[in-house]
């Protein structure tokens, strides 16, 4: 019978034990290890799977890591059934960061069909040796060591984690497939005079994983614009209800929300909460499970029983999930109480039984603003228990080893990135886990054990990040231990030793990289103190990176980063961080003390850059921080004195005043915490009459930030012109187009579009200049008529557009890195007969689908090309900018081709400079003034016919090696990127002038 529906590609999804038996997503001892039991048969094992909960069936099968949305929740399905029946987006899930679905079927094509997916197949073909289907992994790691390495780490989690709670009311079960009614959940809330606190506390409520609730939000009279932004919330989500009531108490307002409900289950959210996106699923599967007429969260200090409740502990019914027949039954809210509406409620339900307390994180913050770790003494004192410091500083470290020690953050994610990146030459990863849920655990600690240099430290105690941080540099190994916090993204190239090297040196204790935000501008390049303030600044925070790097290395009063580099030595001497400090400024604290004790200062490795996922801290985080590091600079460890006014200089700043910026955790409330925090009030230093003159460019590009625009020609064209006006004595920054809006554009001089995919707007008092290299269909008469100086890579599109449009726009071709591509790279025809490097772009491109068609013998080199043709046609998926001209240099024929529009008005594009500068010949698409340009090195082909004739040796087409070299030079001297700096700086210049 399980065979024939195998055979007809049908799932039943009546009995999710049988399909996680048929599909063979069931390890028993897997199971065993994360239930601490055993079990007789694969089918038990299954059906305590599915009856547990949160436990996974099998070591390569993780619900947690297929998404955000959990999907399965919303239909009340078992994630495995889920996950066997959704067919084709099934066959791009990865249900494991070690299992890469793509990898599979390039094995075995045969596995797209399989009933069950890939994962599934591939168990049914592989063996105990078999190497995992993952590239995330340094080496290839079997099967048979994977599975031991996560039954241990279940195990593990088990021992360490769940059997230390006594308090903990199993795994949270699996909600039933169907729920009693729609919606499943009253979510009441009583609303006044609270309007900012209004959508950050809905959108708590619309993350939660499930999604079948209904929120009844009562408005007692507010004078604000509660109710505004209530109605406002509801008109984009029919969940949401508004009901307007006068001036009223809260348990009326409760009651009148209560009897608008329809729901089995209801849940209070006061404004001001917020809950974790699980905490609505969990506590319903619970409540279901049981049919508890209360179930709470086990979350702080709150009464968890009819007795507790009695002595005095305090209620929280934001942590709680109720049956409404079960409030209407003892009559609701007592509208008679003026306070303690809760407790009273609480006490007449649990009359007869006591609530149920399972152990399921619910809030993301308690109600009242205050540090992100309020015991911070509790941390103090715990941590004293965890670390040996005395042992640590016997123990002899490796000098060449860098230990990079980062607590585990919430996101499984972010963990699986960090070990898939850290160099395994010279480095180990310290993973430190506090507490953390059953998936996390697993991961981590699974994943550590098969990657040479990663280990998982498990902390049983709840502290703050800091005092975790210390037990991973207890446990270093390395002379230098990277401190890392979890909102860190790994680096795009090694900065590790770099980073050792520094702290190294004499006087040195500390050194950190360059910190950027998601768009690419400056986070911080450490902390900065003024003279009359304890505290400190985040330098050059604002600014675009080349500040940074054209400032380099420098002292900084302290770090102030989510990594920094100290010797292991050191860190043990001063006992690592401040465990009052949750997070935030720890590294600070650390810094201005080891300058206290004599140990070094600080230093910023503006080369060495990080992206930060978070802002640096939330202003909760800041004041709390503040508080404990005032304290650090009044017991004797004062920075030294400040010298951001020297080094603000070398990058063409001026500092002009300092003043204080309020730092508040609720703006709108006078009385909230806050705090000042110095800032420094800059200008440009004027430039302009300096011979050379100097000014403060931005060029604007249409990529997007980190990685993902790294591979765009617009990014290289960029960085070439940056450089060549380097060259030129101008301060050049880059801005993708994630960071076009950034503040501190307004000390720039010139913003210079590269008119791509993007319509920029012009910045009000800098000079804007457009320089259209691209996409000329996508170019209006009202764009240009906005900008003071506009160029056209296209000699007749300019011309024409000139004429028509009244706006004058000056020819500016495209050029050439004349670094890489000159014809010196490499011997002539002594590389590929026929070359094309360049990406898809989602379309099978002319040239490409024309040599191929007349069979001729392409390389090519570039992304996003399986959908076009077969695999091992495709020689790489790109190839350094820098070595590019080593190709062209050596090709018989280079290939190129243009976007249509390009093609139709001329724009020649970048590709044909960098290969004429190579003497490259060059087949292109047909562009008017190819000769022209190019001399002959770069013939038109209108078809394939014309193609098969031009790529045969001997070239007959085309000019002799010499003739080609001297082209090449001539193009050099007409086309580089120097010479198109010369151009925009002198017209730039006198533009300013003449407006001055």
């Amino acid at each position: 019978m399980r065979g024939e529906r195998r055979r007809a590609g049908q799932v039943r999804l009546d009995d999710p034990a049988e399909v996680l038996v048929d599909s063979g997503l069931v390890d028993a001892d897997y199971v065993a290890a994360q239930l601490g039991t055993t079990f007789d048969s694969v089918a038990e094992a299954a059906r305590a799977a599915v009856a547990a909960g949160d436990v996974s069936p099998h070591p390569l099968f993780e619900a947690q890591w297929i998404g955000r949305r959990r999907s399965w929740q919303r239909l009340g399905q078992h994630p495995v059934l889920w996950y066997v029946s959704e067919r084709r987006r099934r066959n791009r899930i990865a249900p494991h960061p070690l299992v890469d679905p793509r990898i599979i079927f390039a094995a075995h094509p045969e596995a797209r069909h399989h009933p069950y997916g890939a994962l599934s197949y591939w168990l049914s073909v592989s063996g105990p040796g078999t190497p995992l289907p993952t590239r995330i992994l340094p080496r290839k790691v079997s099967w048979s060591t994977y599975r031991a390495a996560a039954i241990d780490a279940a195990a593990q989690w088990r021992d360490e984690v769940v059997r230390e709670r006594p308090e903990l009311v199993g795994p949270t079960p699996a909600l039933p497939a169907t729920l009693a009614t729609s919606p499943a959940v009253t979510v009441v809330m009583a609303a006044q005079d609270a309007g900012p606190l209004v959508r950050r506390t809905v959108a708590s409520l619309q993350a939660q994983t499930f999604t079948d609730w209904h929120l009844v939000a009562v408005d007692r009279g507010s004078a604000d614009d509660t109710a505004a932004v209530l109605q406002g919330v509801a008109a984009f989500d029919d969940r949401v209800t508004l009901v307007r009531e006068g001036r009223c108490g809260e348990a009326r307002a409760l009651n009148v929300a209560l009897e608008h409900g329809t729901a089995e289950h209801v849940a209070v959210l006061p404004l001001g909460r917020e809950w974790l996106p699980e905490m609505l699923a969990e506590l319903l599967a619970h409540a279901h499970h049981t049919g508890a007429a209360a179930v709470l969260a086990g979350t702080g200090a709150v009464a968890r029983s009819r007795l507790e409740l009695l002595s005095g502990r305090p209620v929280d019914l934001a942590t709680a999930l109720l049956r409404r027949d079960a409030v209407k039954d003892v009559g609701g809210f007592d509208e008679g109480l003026g306070g303690s509406v809760e407790r009273d409620l609480m006490l007449r339900l649990t009359r007869d039984h006591d609530p149920l307390s399972v152990d399921v994180p619910a809030l993301k913050r308690p109600d009242a603003p205050q540090p992100a770790y309020s015991d911070d003494w509790g941390s103090v004192v715990l941590e004293r228990q965890l670390v040996d410091w005395e042992a640590a500083a016997a123990r002899e470290t490796q000098e060449d080893l860098v230990s990079h020690v980062m607590p585990v953050g919430t996101e499984p994610r972010r963990t699986v990135e960090w070990l898939g990146a850290v160099p395994r030459e010279g480095s180990e990863l310290i993973l430190v886990g506090v507490r953390l849920r059953r998936a996390h655990h697993v991961l981590a600690a699974s994943i550590a054990a098969i990657i040479s240099g990663a280990r998982f430290v498990s902390v049983p105690a709840a502290v703050s990040t800091s005092a975790a941080t210390n037990v991973g540099i207890a446990a270093a190994a390395g002379s230098t231990v990277l401190l890392v916090r979890p909102e860190a993204m790994p680096p795009r190239q090694p900065i590790a030793h770099e980073l050792a090297e520094v702290v190294r040196g004499t006087d040195v204790a500390a050194a950190q990289p360059l910190v950027v935000d998601l768009d690419g501008v400056v986070l911080s390049a450490g902390a900065r103190f003024g003279p009359d303030s304890p505290h400190p600044e985040l330098f050059l925070s604002g600014l675009p990176s080349s500040d940074a790097v054209r400032i380099g290395r420098c002292a900084v009063a302290a770090p102030a980063a989510p990594m920094v580099a100290v010797r292991t030595e050191t860190a043990v001497a001063l006992r690592g961080l401040d465990a009052r400090f949750h997070s935030v400024l720890a590294e600070t604290d650390l810094g201005l003390r080891a300058r206290r004790a004599g140990l070094g200062g600080s230093v910023l490795v503006p080369d060495t850059v990080i992206t930060s996922r978070t802002p640096y801290a939330s202003a909760e985080e800041l004041i709390g921080a503040l508080s404990s590091l005032r304290s650090t600079v009044h017991a004797g460890a004062a920075p030294p004195p400040d010298t951001a006014p020297e080094l603000l200089a070398s990058a063409g700043l001026e500092v002009v005043a300092q003043r204080n910026r309020r730092v508040c955790t609720d703006p709108e409330e006078r009385t909230a915490p806050a705090v000042l925090v110095p800032e420094l009030v800059v200008r440009p230093i004027e430039g302009i009459h300096e011979s050379p003159p100097r000014l403060r460019w931005a060029v604007d590009i249409a990529a997007p930030a980190a990685q993902r625009g790294d591979r765009w020609g617009d990014t290289y064209f960029a960085r070439s012109l940056a450089d060549a006006l380097e060259r030129r004595g101008q301060h050049v920054a880059i801005d993708r187009r994630d960071a076009r809006d950034r503040d501190s554009r307004d000390h720039d001089d010139v913003l210079l579009v590269l008119r791509g995919l993007d319509r920029v707007t012009p910045r009000p008092g800098l000079l804007n200049v457009e320089w259209i290299i691209s996409h000329p269909d996508m170019i209006t008469a009202d764009e240009v008529a906005d900008f003071d100086l506009v160029y056209a890579a296209s000699t007749s599109w300019s011309t024409r557009m000139s004429r028509e449009w009244g706006t004058r726009i000056e020819p500016l071709l495209q050029c050439t890195d004349t670094r890489w591509f000159h014809p010196d790279r490499a011997e002539p025809d002594t590389g590929p007969a026929l070359l094309f490097v360049g990406n898809s772009r989602g379309v099978y491109r002319y040239a490409v689908r024309s040599a191929l068609a007349i069979g001729a013998d392409l390389t090519l080199h570039g992304n996003d090309w399986t959908e076009f043709v077969e695999r091992d046609q495709i020689a790489s998926g790109g190839v350094d900018n820098r070595e590019v001209g080593v190709l062209y240099a050596s090709a018989g024929i280079v290939l190129n081709d243009h976007h249509l529009d390009m093609r139709r008005d001329s724009f020649a594009s970048n590709r044909l400079f960098d290969a004429a500068a190579c003497g490259a010949r060059i087949l292109s698409d047909r562009i008017d003034g190819l000769e022209e340009i190019f001399s002959g090195l770069a013939l038109p082909f209108d078809n394939e016919h014309e193609l098969a004739r031009l790529v045969k040796p001997p070239y007959e087409a085309f000019p002799d090696n010499a003739t080609r070299r001297e082209i090449a030079h001539r193009i050099i001297a007409e086309h580089s990127f120097d010479k198109r700096a010369e151009t925009l700086v002198d017209d730039a210049v006198r533009r300013l002038l003449a407006r001055r």
